[in-house]
């Protein structure tokens, strides 16, 4: 399976990438909803070695530009450990769409995992050459540029003509989403999603 390659940044919001975008003739992809749940041990044997294993669902918010539809039905996907690069994420993915969430749940927890956390993020998604670039605005942390391609030397080109300045985010949005989940509130971080987080004080 090939390796996902990708870089995020923090952004205070889109509106200089989305004119970019527009002068640089991106092609808008579709704006889509996406609601994660992980799965995992009781142990969390998953996060501590830096793994994730996911059901995505998608809900389509805007059509693309393309008039392409949307292939809504669940994925799972698989990440291995990012690799030590400094300036990009480079793991392995796996990832197929599934018929039947319930089926897969029941294979999962056959295997001892179960769902452990449930987030959110809404994403607008765009392909300029042979990069995807991703708008990615997520409970209690933000706005964040996701630029996936094909080496690290091509996603610093992206980000210079997207004129981003800051640097790459280090981290996975789950470790950014329980970090801030646990300076905002006192309870316990399984449900990061929009409805829930609406009244947490973003960190």
């Amino acid at each position: 399976m090939p390796n996902e390659i990708e870089a995020k940044f923090k952004v205070g919001d889109f509106r200089a990438v989305r004119r970019r975008l527009k002068e640089l003739g991106a092609v808008h992809l579709g704006t889509d909803l996406q609601t994660d749940a992980y799965y995992d041990t009781p142990q969390r044997k998953l996060l501590n070695e830096d793994k994730g294993l996911r059901i995505r669902h998608t809900r389509r918010l805007r059509s693309p530009s393309t008039g392409d539809k949307a292939d809504t039905r669940a994925q799972l996907t698989f990440k291995g450990p990012a690799g030590n690069h400094k300036r990009a994420k480079i793991r392995r993915e796996i990832q197929t769409r599934i018929d039947s969430h319930e089926a897969m749940n029941d294979v999962l927890a056959a295997l001892g995992l179960a769902p452990t956390l449930k987030i959110q993020k809404k994403r607008a998604s765009y392909r300029l050459g042979a990069c995807r670039i991703e708008l990615d605005r997520l409970p209690l942390i933000g706005c964040f540029v996701e630029i996936e391609a094909r080496g690290a030397d091509q996603i610093e080109t992206v980000a210079g003509k997207l004129r981003i300045s800051s640097e790459p985010s280090k981290d996975h949005y789950v470790n950014l989403l329980l970090g801030a989940c646990r300076r905002a509130s006192s309870g316990a971080c399984q449900e990061i999603t929009f409805e829930n987080c609406a009244n947490c004080n973003s960190a």
